[in-house]
């Protein structure tokens, strides 16, 4: 009886290469999932602060009377003075914010003018509708991680204002 000793199978060196393949492999799925989970954190952190930023900015205007169309509210405090108050003006991202109309915050939801401190940018557009007004409240997250050239999250907010 013969023996057959070219019996199929793989080598200690196919072994090695083919583990070393799956080991990189492995390693770079861990670190894009690391990735992931960072990005994911950070983005729900920020839509959560601008939701929260937005609805300040709404309780703010909405707490101004009807018809007034003086107060200052891109300042802290807000001051009565030759401004927009509860005006028809403004507008929303992408547009430019429009002077009056807009103010930015640090990443603790305070007012602030400092380049290097800005983390989110809030404007406001008001529209006359029939006997209302009505508010719209845009939050730009200016930090946030995009990919290319894609556009800064935004959360919008809006409400009605009645007499």
């Amino acid at each position: 009886m013969m023996h057959d000793h070219n019996k199929g199978g793989f080598s200690l060196i196919e072994t090695m290469i083919a583990m070393f393949i799956m080991v990189f492999a492995l390693i770079s799925l861990a670190q894009l999932m690391a990735l992931a989970i960072v990005v994911n954190k950070n983005q729900g952190r920020d839509a959560t602060k601008a939701t929260g930023f937005a609805h300040d900015k709404m309780e703010e205007l909405t707490g101004l009377a009807f018809t007034d169309a003086t107060t200052n509210v891109t300042v802290n405090p807000v001051n009565v003075t030759a401004s927009t108050g509860l005006s028809a003006g403004g507008n929303l991202p992408p547009t430019a914010p429009a002077a009056n109309y807009s103010d930015t915050l640090d990443q603790f939801g305070a007012r602030t003018t400092i380049p290097g401190s800005i983390a989110f940018t809030r404007q406001w557009q008001i529209t006359n509708v029939n006997a209302m007004k009505q508010i719209a409240v845009a939050v730009t997250s200016n930090k946030s991680f995009r990919s290319g050239n894609g556009a800064l999250p935004v959360t919008v907010s809006v409400t009605l204002k009645t007499q």
